[in-house]
């Protein structure tokens, strides 16, 4: 089974220090933006991660990137727009819902809320679910 990993995901597995969860996985293109806005978040607004630390974690989240498989979302906008429309979702988070669709994926964030939003559309799961079944062997 392939999952999907969002920028919430990837983020907290980096975090926890779970990089191999990530590796050989699949993101989006926009992940690479939404993980440095992250950053920029943690240092500018609020200010708990110094410059010099967010640099060391943007070198951190560029090699994890390398690990994963990016997926271009290729012209898919309109049908993202309405996966958008239709699950009263914002189209970053359309974006991920799409492909993993389309592709036939779990998608893996941390946000709650969306995994109920979108649960009749797509299975989607949190770190920890992925986290569980390894534990318990179904998911190397």
């Amino acid at each position: 089974m392939s999952f999907l990993f969002d920028a919430s995901s990837i983020f907290e597995a980096i975090v926890r220090g779970n990089i191999k969860v990530l590796s050989g996985n699949y993101t989006v293109e926009l992940a690479r933006y939404e993980l440095n806005n992250i950053l920029w978040k943690r240092a500018r607004l609020i200010g708990d991660v110094t410059v010099e630390d967010v640099l060391k974690l943007a070198d951190i989240v560029k090699r994890v990137l390398k690990l994963m498989n990016i997926i271009n979302i290729d012209c898919c906008e309109d049908d993202i727009l309405k996966v958008a429309i239709k699950l009263g979702i914002t189209f970053y988070d359309a974006v991920y819902v799409y492909i993993s669709k389309a592709k036939g994926m779990t998608l893996v964030t941390e946000d709650k809320k969306l995994r109920k939003k979108i649960g009749s559309f797509v299975r989607a799961v949190s770190l920890s679910d992925i986290s569980l079944q390894s534990r318990r062997g179904l998911h190397t």
